[in-house]
Formats: structure tokens, C-alpha cells, sequence
């Protein structure tokens, strides 16, 4: 078949790194580990408790790889590697517990090497409250992702151990729940 005169085929499609629209995650915590699963109900991400030194938990991928490993550096403060790694040249961030009650938990995170813990203005923020599985991560002044507890209507007691976090576009995933494993997990 012929194309008529200056007619051109369509645009090939551009992939596209990030997402356009928000994205959701359901995800049912057991202690602390946690699964989450994408919006058809497939494993998407697990949280799980790793061994050797230091401790810590870890970030995996629906086929088990590490993603990323969060260790202790000291009270009140974490580190966030990626995969298996546990040198500094593959840090992807730093967070400190800045205020802690039983209503109200404030982290704040630092991506080298723009930032540091003398750096005033931190790359995101972590507020919310634990007990309510409530987080929000804020980049400047836009909001990154939220969690929230799963409502049922017409349900008058919700189960705490299942939670919804939604990722808003233009945001890294693995990033994001790297951020909330260290929020929910780590002490």
C-alpha cells in the first residue's frame, strides 16, 4: 500500500524513564519485613532482615536481587547502599531520625554528594507517624509519595499491617522505597 504525498509515518514511540501518572503500591508488613506489590497484585519489592555485620534490612526485587542494603552508622542514623555493597562509593544516601514521639516521626535524608549532615537543607524529608503507617516524603516543596492505611467502607477496625503507598510521577521507585523501608523499618 502507498503512502499519499506528504503524509509520514507516526513517531516511533519514546520511552519513558519515569512514570507519568502516580503510582500505587499495596503493601502487608509482617514484623519487619514487608512485601509490596504493584496495582495487578504481583510482588513488586520485599523488605527482609540481612545478616552479618552490622545487620540491617534490605531492599529486594520481585526475583530476589538485592537492591538495597540500609545499615546502622550510628544512633538515630542509617545508611542506604546500593545492592550488596557496604563502601561509601556506592552510598545513595544518608538519613537521620531529626524528631521522634508517639504521634509524629521526622527523618531527614541526604543524597551525596550535594548534600551532608552539616548541609542545613537535606535532599528530602521523611514526617509522618509510624503507628498510623502515615509518611510523607517531600523534595523541596513538591510531595514525592504518601502512605496511607487501607480504608474498607462500612469497616470500623483497619488493619495496620496493610498500607498503600503512592508514588507520585518523576520519582525513582526503588528510591522512594528505599526511603519508606528506612522510615517502618529501621529503628
Amino acid at each position: 500500500m502507498e503512502q499519499a504525498a506528504g503524509f509520514a509515518p507516526p513517531p516511533a514511540p519514546v520511552p519513558v524513564a519515569w512514570s507519568v501518572v502516580p503510582v500505587d503500591f499495596k503493601v502487608v508488613k509482617k514484623g519487619p519485613e514487608m512485601a509490596m506489590h504493584d496495582a495487578t497484585g504481583r510482588l513488586a519489592f520485599r523488605v527482609a532482615g540481612v545478616g552479618g555485620e552490622g545487620g540491617g534490612s534490605a531492599l529486594f526485587d520481585a526475583d530476589g536481587g538485592v537492591l538495597v542494603t540500609v545499615r546502622t552508622s550510628g544512633q538515630g542514623e542509617w545508611q542506604a547502599f546500593n545492592g550488596n555493597s557496604l563502601e561509601q562509593k556506592h552510598i545513595i544516601f544518608t538519613a537521620k531520625l531529626l524528631s521522634v514521639s508517639s504521634t509524629r516521626k521526622e527523618v531527614l535524608v541526604f543524597i551525596p554528594p550535594r548534600s551532608s549532615f552539616e548541609d542545613s537543607k537535606p535532599s528530602y524529608r521523611l514526617l509522618g507517624s509510624t503507628f498510623r503507617r502515615a509518611c510523607t516524603i517531600i523534595k523541596g516543596d513538591s510531595i514525592v509519595a504518601q502512605t496511607n492505611l487501607l480504608y474498607k467502607l462500612k469497616k470500623t477496625i483497619y488493619s495496620r499491617r496493610k498500607f498503600r503507598v503512592t508514588i507520585y510521577p518523576g520519582n525513582d521507585n526503588i528510591l522512594v522505597m528505599a526511603m519508606i523501608m528506612t522510615f517502618f523499618v529501621e529503628k
